[in-house]
């Protein structure tokens, strides 16, 4: 549909420039039939005597003139379509490379997504395998759980793939200013042990790219303590 559709602006087009290109060519003939008439003008004696006696009864109109004035116009005509056709081009050349811009654009911009997901799936591999081998041990060790340290180690290891691709935990503390563009209020306690806003407690962490928020944190903030009803 699109080919078609190009096809057809390029066939209007060209039927464009034919156009053109005809108006031209009936330009400059006009413009030789005029420099014609002003040489005969100048060398037919008889041509001379009938626009002397032209010109004597229009005393402010000189045939001679207009012809020549006519031909000036034309000329500037002729030049107005050649520059108009050259900036036709131009744009069109532009507009061509645009779209073979954009086109590419796209292309890596998919390509961007793809090879970005790669490098973080692949930076995610090590402590996977990490769990396998932390699972595997405390299966042949006969143990109920795996051993904290190892645990700890395989979380460090995620947190720095997180930190490498610019990702931040939103960690708010206890008594921190309750910010709703990085924390999302869950619950209230409204004890009146805190004052109004504060972080009371922390359900989950959050995460932001840069300053963008991906997950804001889960919190319990504090409130205005309820008054007892009568």
């Amino acid at each position: 549909m699109t080919d078609n559709k190009e096809k057809k602006n390029e066939n209007e087009l060209n039927d464009s420039n034919i156009v053109e290109e005809t108006e031209i060519t009936k330009d400059s003939q006009i413009i030789s039939e005029i420099e014609a008439m002003i040489d005969k003008l100048e060398t037919d004696s008889n041509a001379k005597k009938i626009i002397k006696e032209f010109d004597k009864k229009i005393k402010d109109f000189s045939l001679k003139e207009l012809l020549v004035a006519n031909k000036k116009m034309l000329l500037e005509v002729e030049q107005a379509n050649k520059e108009r056709n050259e900036y036709l081009s131009i744009l069109q050349r532009f507009k061509a490379d645009f779209e073979n811009y954009k086109k590419r654009a796209q292309k890596q911009e998919v390509n961007n997504v793809r090879y970005s997901s790669e490098k973080i799936l692949s930076k995610i591999f090590e402590p996977i395998e990490d769990i396998d081998r932390a699972l595997k041990f405390a299966e042949e060790s006969n143990l109920e759980a795996v051993p904290l340290e190892g645990i700890s180690i395989i979380h460090g290891k995620l947190l720095r793939v997180l930190e490498d691709e610019g990702v931040t935990l939103i960690n708010p503390k206890k008594g921190d200013t309750f910010n709703p563009y990085y924390h999302e209020a869950i619950s209230i306690d409204p004890s009146g042990n805190h004052k109004p806003g504060l972080v009371v407690q922390l359900f989950e962490q959050g995460y932001k790219i840069k300053d963008r928020v991906v997950r804001a944190a889960k919190i319990m903030v504090s409130t205005e303590q309820e008054t007892a009803k009568e």
